[in-house]
């Protein structure tokens, strides 16, 4: 029997320093979403910078009228 795993939830066991893991529980308390939804969304948006770097485009950032360039490597 064949298995569709397009839609299976696949579970991923990820080791992190300390600092790491209180800034993602940090994140996840602060928006109100689990830690696994802040990994979900940080993977979309590595996801969207990369993709727009591969097509040519630049990510930048504004902060009160500065404007910097976010380097994607």
């Amino acid at each position: 029997m064949a298995t569709d795993t397009s839609t299976a939830v696949r579970r991923v066991n990820v080791n992190f320093s300390p600092e790491t893991y209180d800034t993602l529980a940090s994140i996840a308390q602060k928006k109100g979403i689990s830690m696994s939804e802040v990994l979900r969304q940080s993977i979309s948006l590595t996801k969207f910078a990369e993709d727009v770097v591969e097509k040519g485009g630049r990510l930048l950032v504004d902060r009160n009228g500065s404007v910097s360039e976010v380097l994607i490597r």
